[in-house]
């Protein structure tokens, strides 16, 4: 009887002890699978593109990235309204939650800069990704202005053409293979053009100064360089916008003959765009960023690609034809995840990505000799015509000065303060036929000088930054 017992309990304990071992197993697997989860749980980078977000394939490259980047890293795309991108971001940034890597517009950068909310690059760039960029891109990005640091390094340029519809230069008698050279010659096509489109709405020109800052500062300002001119005096450090009285008085004389396509003032420029897609606008200023809205607008007819008129024959090529810096990309120096922050923009930078954007005709990559590979060549018409020539080059920063009477300032950013009323005074100047240009563009330039004085004399602006005393407009990068 006893040995039954002592059987029993033999087999009790038995079935006890491996109970134990089979839940402590099934337990700590459980725990080795969390830690696991845990392990893999991927770092979320907030990323802003301002107008890439939508793309396809960009959207594209980004899911791959996210699937099988080694470093389990998510990029989370923020979705910021184009129309209203600048004026976000900057909310974002001063309440602390901007995205960790972003675009930021060139105006923005020293601002940036100074209220250190952008990261030092510098320590992360190894010699060999040093070489990946052209001298120009890393001496722009080194200048004495951004404090010794590296917060960006330029890829891309935007460039500006005049462009115009070969169909209506036919029909209007004009040569299609002759697009205007100097401002009078593009009065004269606009009056053709608008005088045969009588009763169809066709127009010879458009000034979509709806966008003001885009039609003033690239169709007057950018455009005017390649006439030698330009508002701001490298070597002085002084304002002038006397300068560009040619290019004001021949808006003037085209609205004035009735050859601008109507409503200039409210023109937004992806309505003028579509306009001329659809054959309505015979010539209007754009930028190789334009480019994508020209494609998507499947603009129909025949049309061609120029450089901008110039004053006159004798000032044709007088300087090199402004381009930009694409606006670059750049680090969150409040990143949550710093490192993750830097693997994502080296991605954005890397070829695959700058390919992409290329191939989508979203940028003018000037590294890695994408541009020069023929199978990597966008297979869209008239893309290659926005391509950098020995004409173009890129410039120095301008002092970007704050209105300190402007009311606005705070809620219009950078990009306006102080810039606005010269553009507000540019469209008066075409739009009222009365009132004086000398005397007005005089006013302004002094209000311009003054303001500059007034920002010398505060603690992160150095007008001896600005000033290029050997400043040559054929050659402006120093």
């Amino acid at each position: 009887m006893k040995r039954g017992w002592l059987l029993v309990i033999c087999l009790l304990a038995g079935i006890l002890v491996i109970g134990m071992v089979v839940f402590s197993r099934l337990f700590f697997t459980d725990l080795d699978k969390e830690h696991e989860v845990e392990s893999t749980a991927k770092t979320q980078v907030k990323l802003a593109l301002y107008d890439w977000t939508h793309n396809l394939e960009v959207q594209n490259v980004i899911k791959q990235y996210n699937e099988s980047n080694p470093d389990y890293i998510e990029i989370v795309i923020m979705d910021i309204s184009r129309d209203d991108y600048n004026d976000t971001l900057n909310m974002l940034m001063t309440s602390g939650e901007g995205p960790d890597v972003f675009i930021v517009d060139q105006a923005w950068l020293a601002s940036y800069v100074n209220k250190k909310y952008l990261e030092n690059l510098a320590p992360y760039l190894s010699q060999s990704e040093m070489k990946r960029y052209p001298q120009w891109s890393l001496d722009y990005a080194r200048r004495s202005l951004f404090k010794g640091g590296i917060y960006f390094v330029p890829t891309s340029v935007e460039t500006i053409r005049l462009i115009y519809r070969k169909d209506l230069f036919r029909r209007a008698g004009l040569d299609p293979e002759r697009p205007p050279a100097t401002f009078a010659e593009l009065k004269n096509a606009a009056k053709q053009i608008t005088d045969t489109g009588v009763g169809v709405q066709k127009y010879g020109f458009a000034l979509p100064a709806g966008d003001n800052q885009h039609s003033f500062q690239v169709d007057l300002e950018m455009s005017n360089t390649y006439s030698g001119l330009n508002y701001y005096d490298y070597r002085t450090g002084r304002y002038d916008i006397s300068v560009y009285l040619p290019w004001l008085r021949t808006m003037r004389e085209i609205k004035h003959q009735g050859s601008m396509y109507p409503g200039e003032s409210l023109l937004k420029r992806e309505n003028a765009l579509k306009q001329f897609a659809e054959g309505n606008i015979g010539m209007m200023y754009v930028t190789s960023k334009d480019y994508v809205k020209l494609h998507e607008y499947m603009t129909r007819g025949d049309w061609g690609v120029a450089m901008p008129p110039a004053i006159n024959e004798k000032s044709r090529g007088a300087g090199a034809l402004m381009m930009l810096p694409q606006s670059p990309l750049v680090v969150n120096s409040s990143a949550g995840e710093k490192t993750a922050a830097v693997k994502v923009w080296s991605f954005l930078q890397s070829p695959a990505f700058q390919t992409v954007l290329f191939q989508q005709a979203l940028a003018l990559p000037l590294v890695d000799g994408i541009m020069d590979h023929s199978y990597l060549q966008p297979q869209y018409g008239h893309f290659k015509d926005f391509y950098p020539t020995e004409n173009d080059a890129i410039y120095p920063l301008s002092p970007q000065i704050m209105d300190q009477y402007d009311p606005n300032t705070v809620a219009s950013g950078p990009r306006n303060s102080g810039d606005r009323p010269r553009m507000e005074l540019y469209l008066q100047l075409i739009t009222d036929q009365e009132q004086p240009m000398d005397q007005a563009l005089q006013g302004e330039t002094e209000r311009l000088n003054q303001m500059l004085d007034i920002a010398a004399t505060g603690a992160f602006f150095n007008l001896e930054d600005y000033i290029i005393r050997d400043f040559d407009p054929l050659h402006p990068l120093p």
